[in-house]
């Protein structure tokens, strides 16, 4: 089956610098933080929310799918033009723009990878943070 299954994640440009963003969010709201920004993994929800992108793109927000390459043919198959997959250790990407010119991604996550992928990433940042704790 082709079908959307979640949100993947939303990319939100904040102003104000990342690791002040990120120190904030952690100790005013109690939310675990990597470099990519906070992510939700509880049950089959994987939602990644970034607070602060590399670069100064427009939002974009990010639909979990099922079967990628199903999915992309079938946006091919309407018209759409999608760009090429991208594939790395924790899932298949790929993107396109809707007809009002909003960028849109798609993913298909390696779920077992990503989660332990992002635990390993909030144990790094806790460490980091108990560690700049005790220095002061």
């Amino acid at each position: 089956m082709a079908g959307i299954t979640g949100i993947g994640g939303i990319f939100l440009n904040f102003a104000g610098e990342k690791d002040m963003l990120h120190e904030w969010y952690h100790k005013t709201l109690g939310l675990d933080m990597t470099d990519y920004g906070t992510g939700f993994l509880e049950g089959k929800q994987m939602l990644l929310v970034s607070f602060k992108r590399d670069s100064e793109d427009a939002p974009i927000i990010n639909f979990r799918v099922d079967d990628l390459e199903a999915f992309s043919n079938k946006l091919k198959k309407l018209g759409v033009d999608v760009k090429q997959i991208d594939e790395y250790e924790y899932g298949k990407f790929m993107q396109f723009v809707d007809p009002f010119g909003n960028l849109i991604e798609l993913w298909e996550p390696y779920e077992e990878v990503y989660i332990k992928m992002v635990k390993q990433e909030i144990e790094g940042y806790l460490k980091k943070t108990s560690d700049k704790e005790a220095e002061e």
